[in-house]
């Protein structure tokens, strides 16, 4: 167990019952010889501890973003090809029980034409904050954008999204998080995408919604909940109220779900089963659930978005 922190490093040792190291990540490296490497430490050091973990011989899953520019994204790929060792990417969601049952629904055509994909965040500063946020393009829009941006891509069709339109609503830097407001709309094969992050909301909620010809699908990403939204008619007063006594019924059913889940620990938003198929991969020799070229994508998009928006790092925390 490796942490910048000595403090840190002992306490998680204790608790997975492992040797702490806080020095130098080489000593670790070198010392235990791992087969298989977590990298969770702020987004700029992803790369260089990917590529030391690879070359030591370890297989690798990183945390998002990936790494700070496509460049780096690229390295890693290619330390891990060069080694002959799996590299993974944390996109999570992609395996929560929402998404994947949203996706399964998508892709057997259950939706018709997806037509749009709407994500939206809404964050306080009043939540528990990293320390190192504020050292990003945007600040916690460069950590956490990966996660609407990978899932925009999933349900936007086949290739890769056009990038239409990026702009940012900055404060005073002296503000918890200068970046307010970051708007994206990107243009997929056959549907469009808009994207909306609000840093100095009144609460924290994430979202996502996919909008398909015959049937639309609201994603609530902090519950894991999935609302199935049918097709409409005439809109008279019974199909509204139906509509609304359906709406409600899901949302209790997936809140007793959830709920259940997150009382007893097991709400990990795909967590489990994105490392239980990374482990699989690397056991049998397998394709990773999200290979490093999935990462390449998404953090070319991003810097594209930052370029666009006029978004810059802060002075950099140690």
């Amino acid at each position: 167990m490796y942490d910048r922190k000595s403090e840190r490093a002992e306490a998680l040792a204790r608790y997975a019952h492992a040797r702490p190291y806080s020095r130098e990540l080489e000593e670790m490296l070198s010392k235990e010889q791992l087969d298989v490497v977590s990298v969770c430490t702020p987004p700029w050091l992803h790369a260089s501890q990917t590529v030391m973990g690879l070359e030591a011989g370890a297989n690798v899953l990183v945390e998002k973003p990936m790494a700070m520019t496509e460049t780096d994204c690229k390295a890693m790929c290619d330390a891990a090809r060069r080694n002959a060792r799996k590299l993974c990417v944390s996109h999570n969601f992609l395996f929560s029980r929402a998404v994947a049952e949203a996706a399964r629904r998508v892709t057997a055509g259950q939706a018709g034409q997806v037509e749009s994909v709407v994500g939206f965040q809404m964050s306080t500063p009043r939540r528990r904050l990293p320390d190192w946020y504020e050292a990003l393009p945007g600040q916690l829009f460069f950590d956490e954008a990966p996660h609407l941006l990978y899932l925009s891509r999933r349900f936007l069709g086949p290739g890769e999204p056009e990038l239409l339109h990026a702009a940012s609503l900055q404060s005073n830097p002296v503000e918890v998080q200068r970046t307010q407001n970051v708007v994206t709309v990107l243009k997929g094969s056959s549907a469009m995408g808009i994207l909306t992050m609000t840093f100095n909301a009144s609460r924290a909620e994430w979202g996502i919604g996919i909008v398909g010809s015959e049937k639309s699908y609201f994603i609530d990403l902090f519950r894991d909940q999935l609302l199935v939204l049918g097709r409409g008619g005439a809109h008279t007063p019974s199909e509204v109220l139906g509509q609304t006594i359906g709406g409600i019924a899901q949302m209790t059913a997936g809140a007793v779900a959830s709920g259940a889940l997150y009382a007893t620990g097991r709400l990990l938003y795909g967590h489990r089963d994105l490392i239980t198929r990374f482990l699989s991969a690397v056991i049998q020799d397998g394709s990773t659930p999200v290979p490093g070229e999935e990462g390449v994508r998404t953090i070319a998009l991003l810097e594209s978005i930052c370029r666009r928006a006029n978004l810059n790092p802060l002075e950099r925390v140690s």
